[in-house]
Protein backbone atom coordinates (compact mmCIF):
# COMPACT_ATOMS: atom_id res chain seq x y z
CA UNK A 1 0.00 0.00 0.00
CA UNK A 2 1.43 3.33 -0.96
CA UNK A 3 1.33 6.44 1.20
CA UNK A 4 -1.12 8.86 -0.41
CA UNK A 5 -1.33 12.59 0.18
CA UNK A 6 -4.70 12.14 1.92
CA UNK A 7 -3.16 9.84 4.52
CA UNK A 8 -1.98 11.51 7.75
CA UNK A 9 1.74 11.11 8.33
CA UNK A 10 1.16 9.82 11.87
CA UNK A 11 -0.94 6.87 10.64
CA UNK A 12 0.41 3.53 11.84
CA UNK A 13 0.12 0.98 9.00
CA UNK A 14 -0.05 -1.82 11.57
CA UNK A 15 -3.41 -0.40 12.65
CA UNK A 16 -4.75 -1.81 9.39
CA UNK A 17 -4.71 -5.27 11.01
CA UNK A 18 -7.16 -4.06 13.65
CA UNK A 19 -9.22 -2.27 10.99
CA UNK A 20 -9.54 -5.47 8.97
CA UNK A 21 -10.63 -7.38 12.07
CA UNK A 22 -13.24 -4.70 12.83
CA UNK A 23 -14.50 -4.77 9.25
CA UNK A 24 -14.75 -8.57 9.27
CA UNK A 25 -16.75 -8.44 12.51
CA UNK A 26 -19.06 -5.85 10.94
CA UNK A 27 -19.62 -8.02 7.86
CA UNK A 28 -20.44 -10.97 10.12
CA UNK A 29 -22.88 -8.78 12.07
CA UNK A 30 -24.59 -7.74 8.82
CA UNK A 31 -24.85 -11.38 7.72
CA UNK A 32 -26.76 -12.16 10.89
CA UNK A 33 -28.78 -8.93 11.14
CA UNK A 34 -29.90 -8.82 7.50
CA UNK A 35 -29.89 -12.58 6.84
CA UNK A 36 -27.57 -12.15 3.87
CA UNK A 37 -24.63 -14.06 2.44
CA UNK A 38 -21.02 -13.10 3.20
CA UNK A 39 -20.70 -12.00 -0.44
CA UNK A 40 -23.73 -9.68 -0.16
CA UNK A 41 -22.47 -8.13 3.07
CA UNK A 42 -18.98 -7.69 1.62
CA UNK A 43 -20.39 -6.11 -1.56
CA UNK A 44 -22.39 -3.62 0.51
CA UNK A 45 -19.27 -2.78 2.50
CA UNK A 46 -17.21 -2.38 -0.67
CA UNK A 47 -19.74 -0.04 -2.28
CA UNK A 48 -20.03 2.03 0.88
CA UNK A 49 -16.27 2.37 1.29
CA UNK A 50 -15.84 3.33 -2.37
CA UNK A 51 -18.46 6.05 -1.94
CA UNK A 52 -16.71 7.32 1.19
CA UNK A 53 -13.41 7.80 -0.62
CA UNK A 54 -15.05 10.02 -3.22
CA UNK A 55 -16.71 12.34 -0.70
CA UNK A 56 -15.11 15.63 0.35
CA UNK A 57 -13.65 15.56 3.83
CA UNK A 58 -16.04 17.00 6.43
CA UNK A 59 -14.73 19.49 8.97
Amino acid sequence: MSNSSSQPTEFNPLAMVDMWQDMRALVEEWESKYNCSPADAAAAFQEFSAALVDQPKST
